[in-house]
């Protein structure tokens, strides 16, 4: 570990409001092989596989004689329940080197300690510490599809600051990595997530379903994408590759926590196929919608998009807290404008010259709205 700003860190103990932030100790090893016999372990953590007692030797051994990890001076925590004396996790905070200013923390909470928000608890206490003693800025990087992780950097004050492609290493290779930021000024206090979750199981008719669009509809949304229909009712024409696809896919979960669009997929109840996706944007002023949609080609005809946006409404208003939703479909487009019309959208006038062909000319834009009741005009 070392010494930081004049801090001795090899016996540094912490306190949260549950936890002790502590050195480790011999005695953790069978801890340690316990909690990594867990296959969610193994989801974002490159580890040994199969993880033996040896490995975890290695690893507590590793942290109690070593001063420095990975060439950075290092505070490295095992987290452990203060009232119980229970270890539920680890959690290090690598120092800056000269002429750099971030630290960063990287945590991992065991799955008999998770749903009690101990991640979050332990970086903020980490945090807090660093800046306390002049550090500049602490941030906290994680796989794109590691959602309990950015969950847990925002629940501690965190603020998401954009992504690095291919740096993040995964069991699977390299992934696109998030990457989230605090600093002095900062209060700390949780950040909001930008878009409310959805119900456990999602929105459904017993028809169709709306879920968050995961990882593994990639071949779905693959098909529905490069489909000459999907193309030819674009803006560009240009077919999207698997690889856009499988990063916009990936991604999905990422953005309804911190970005601008919740993409949802349609789901068919009978087959569990997905049907197609529906995206939900924050545009122009506090408290609007705009809605966008595609349905995969072999569920089309199936008036899949009006009860799409049946289910999405409700929700948008009751629980989103929207005021209101539009869409707009090309003056060609009449299926679109039909099934906005059916779900209940009012015709909101014409945008002339607005939507892009993929042959460089222009159609004008028929525009749809639906006002939440709750909220009238007022001036």
């Amino acid at each position: 570990m070392g010494e930081f700003r004049g801090v001795e860190l090899n016996e540094l103990i912490l306190s949260s409001e549950r936890l002790t932030l502590r050195p480790w100790r011999l005695s953790d090893v069978a801890a340690v092989h316990e909690a990594m016999q867990d296959r969610s372990m193994h989801e974002f953590l490159v580890l040994p596989d199969p993880y033996t007692p040896e490995h975890a030797a290695e690893f507590v051994t590793s942290f109690v004689t070593q001063f420095t990890t990975a060439g950075y001076t290092a505070l490295n925590c095992a987290l452990e329940v203060t009232a119980t004396r229970r270890l539920v996790g680890s959690a290090t905070m690598r120092f800056p080197p000269p002429r750099a200013v971030a630290a960063e923390i990287g945590y991992a909470v065991y799955a008999s300690g998770r749903g009690h928000g101990y991640a979050a608890e332990a970086a903020h206490a980490l945090a807090s510490w660093a800046l306390a003693q002049g550090t500049g800025r602490v941030q906290i990087r994680c796989a794109v599809a590691n959602l309990a992780s950015a969950k847990s950097a925002l629940n501690a004050g965190f603020r998401y600051e954009g992504i690095l492609r291919g740096n993040e290493r995964t069991p699977a290779g390299l992934a696109d990595g998030a990457v989230f930021g605090r600093t002095a000024e900062e209060s700390g206090e949780p950040i909001a997530r930008r878009f409310a979750p959805l119900p456990e199981g999602g929105l459904s008719d017993g028809v169709l379903a709306l879920r968050v669009l995961l990882p593994t509809d990639v071949a779905a949304m693959l098909e529905q994408e490069v489909d000459p229909g999907t193309v030819s009712s674009g803006f560009t024409g240009v077919v999207p590759s698997e690889a856009d696809i499988a990063r916009m896919v990936t991604q999905a979960g990422l953005d309804w926590l911190v970005g601008n669009a919740a993409p949802f997929a349609m789901v068919d109840v009978a087959t569990g196929h997905v049907a197609g996706s529906i995206r939900l944007r924050l545009v122009g002023p506090p408290d609007i919608g705009g809605i966008g949609y595609a349905v995969h080609p072999a569920f089309r005809g199936r008036g899949y998009t009006t009860r799409a946006l049946r289910l999405l409404a409700p929700w948008a208003f009751d629980v989103a807290g929207f005021a209101r939703l539009e869409l707009g479909a090309k003056g060609s487009n009449v299926a679109s404008q039909r099934a906005a019309a059916a779900a209940g959208f009012r015709q909101d006038g014409v945008l002339r010259t607005r939507l892009r062909h993929p042959d460089g000319t222009f159609s004008d834009e028929v525009r749809f709205a639906l006002v939440n009741p709750r909220y009238g005009s007022v001036g």
